[in-house]
């Protein structure tokens, strides 16, 4: 779900008294909406699919070393 960020800034003015007079702000007048879309892949997706290659290499790193040392290797035999 995209996250929505709305800017509120605050005007204030300064009478030639040097009195500011009351604040105002610019959401009265019909600010603009700023929509934040989030893309790409996040830390968590990044780190599953790096943790499943891993252990595929293993896998297969390991039934190497059973068939070329043991001769029982599921696809790796001498």
């Amino acid at each position: 779900m995209a996250a929505r960020r709305v800017e509120r800034t605050v005007t204030t003015t300064t009478t030639p008294g040097g009195r500011q007079t009351r604040a105002t702000s610019r959401m009265a007048e019909g600010g603009e909406e700023v929509v934040v879309v989030k893309q790409g892949m996040g830390l968590g997706d990044a780190m599953g699919i790096v943790t499943f290659l891993l252990l595929i290499a293993a896998i297969v790193l390991t039934d190497y070393m059973l068939g070329k040392h043991y001769g029982s290797g599921l696809f790796f035999k001498p």
